[in-house]
């Protein structure tokens, strides 16, 4: 079950569905193997710094936040089948289905689970 998380880029709220991966299970599959959703969905990995599309079958962004949750990295149209490059320093990685954000290096994400 997720909990109620809000995303707020430069103190404005992102609205998606927003989902925490935890689990082992959760964080290994990640988008794999998934229809591509139809409403805007993000999915949050902690103690994260790579990512992969591998058996992912549609495009998607990823944020790369650090551990003050800056931005340090946006990968736009990760298209499916791809390993990317680690981003070092990340320690979150925001996986952004259906919708662009205008993020810049430097951005404060803040990740509110309440």
């Amino acid at each position: 079950m997720n909990k109620n998380i809000k995303i707020f880029l430069n103190n404005k709220q992102i609205f998606a569905d927003v989902s925490l991966q935890e689990s082992f299970l959760k964080r290994f599959l990640g988008l794999m193997f998934q229809l591509k959703p139809k409403d805007r969905k993000i999915l949050i990995f902690k103690n994260a710094f790579w990512i992969h599309s591998i058996f992912c079958f549609f495009k998607f962004d990823a944020v790369f936040l650090d551990d003050n949750f800056r931005v340090i990295a946006y990968k736009s149209n990760i298209p499916p089948f791809l390993i990317l490059k680690p981003v070092f320093g990340a320690k979150y990685v925001l996986e952004i289905i259906n919708m662009c954000l205008d993020v810049k290096i430097g951005d404060k994400i803040v990740i509110d689970e309440h």
